[in-house]
């Protein structure tokens, strides 16, 4: 649920929206109309929150828009992005390409893929004047009606829920506007991943944000939104984006656009004998004491730890880890590459057979991948 100081945000730009009502006339929007709209909801926005200097990440978002623009049905917009020097994850778009984002922002997005991904979502408002058409449909509501929505959200006697980052910056009044809202969300999620699939950005990232997103909203409590609901629910939302990749071909490997931690080995006891330990989140994957020839222990559980490392970073998944035999010694592969060998010293710590030692470092892969999926369902 957003905050009382998002609450006032989203309220001092539905209220600029609203208050211009009375002038919209026409659908054909010239460009001075649409600037007129947006250097008014600018100054609202400017009225209550402050902006801030940052150049490096003010470059970041600049050069991300510059590199998502030319897909874009309005190529020739010129977008200017200004920062909001507050903590809450937000960003959001006002009519003639002034996009804002919130510092809040850039400490949750975790890579210029996942970046690009709510740029391209903004973008996307502004590609097909979204804005300006909830404005169109707003004429026909009266002040008054609009004015007892707004006091109610104010007096807490009705909440409006904003999904995550990607509000637009509308609001709906009493069911007239939500559906519509809902459907211009979800057009603007599709025209997004358009965007990123003609650019070198990593569409995934897309997902990944979603889904973190989606994720937040489950852990808090059903708030019932109703009438207030102007955004599809996260689940569904994710689902429609899984959904646009799998029908452009594109990999899903969520590695490849997040943070993780890789794979460790740590020295450990066993009683009173050293052992090492590769661990995998927490997970202890493979335990032994001793490496073949003159390899070293150490050594040797650096070596799995790398080829481990690569295979989850080319986005390996549970189902693709297996154990084979070779050299009549139990292996644990993946993706055609031999993780490691299990030999009868490392079988014996254990006291169980080598098979047996091969299929428990199976099982223990398998439950770090899950707890992954896990963490981000």
């Amino acid at each position: 649920m957003i905050n009382r100081k998002g609450l006032k945000l989203a309220l001092a730009i539905g209220l600029a929206v609203l208050l211009l009502v009375g002038v919209a006339q026409a659908r054909e929007w010239s460009a001075e109309y649409e600037e007129k709209i947006g250097a008014e909801a600018i100054a609202e926005v400017e009225k209550e929150y402050k902006t801030y200097e940052d150049e490096e990440a003010l470059q970041r978002v600049q050069a991300i828009v510059a590199a998502i623009v030319p897909h874009t049905q309005r190529s020739e917009v010129k977008y200017d992005i200004r920062l909001l020097d507050i903590d809450e994850v937000n960003s959001f778009s006002c009519p003639g390409g002034h996009i804002y984002v919130t510092k809040g922002l850039f400490s949750e997005v975790q890579s210029d893929a996942e970046l690009a991904g709510v740029m391209a979502h903004e973008m996307a408002h502004n590609c097909t004047y979204d804005a300006l058409e909830q404005l169109q449909r707003a004429k026909n509501l009266s002040m008054a009606t609009a004015a007892a929505v707004v006091a109610a959200i104010v007096l807490g006697r009705g909440d409006e829920m904003i999904y995550g980052t990607l509000y637009a910056g509308q609001i709906a009044t009493r069911g007239i506007l939500s559906k519509y809202s809902i459907e211009i969300e979800t057009q603007a999620d599709h025209n997004a991943i358009q965007y990123l699939l003609e650019t070198d950005f990593n569409a995934v990232g897309f997902l990944t944000f979603m889904e973190r997103l989606a994720r937040k909203e489950q852990r808090r409590p059903d708030p019932r939104l109703g009438i207030f609901q102007t955004h599809p629910y996260g689940p569904q939302r994710v689902q429609a984006v899984l959904q646009l990749l799998d029908e452009a071909g594109v990999e899903i490997n969520r590695r490849a656009v997040t943070k993780w931690d890789p794979p460790v080995v740590e020295e450990i006891q066993i009683g009173e004998q050293s052992a090492w330990a590769v661990k995998l989140w927490g997970q202890e994957i493979f335990v032994y004491n001793q490496a073949p020839g003159e390899e070293e222990p150490q050594a040797r559980g650096e070596r799995i730890v790398k080829v481990l490392t690569e295979l989850l970073a080319e986005g390996a998944e549970s189902f693709e880890f297996r154990v084979a035999e070779a050299d009549s010694h139990p292996t644990v592969i993946a993706r055609g590459r031999t993780l490691l060998t299990v030999y009868p010293e490392d079988a014996a710590l254990e006291q169980i057979t080598g098979k047996q030692k091969a299929q428990a470092i199976y099982r223990n892969i398998r439950k770090a991948l899950y707890a992954e999926k896990i963490n981000r369902m």
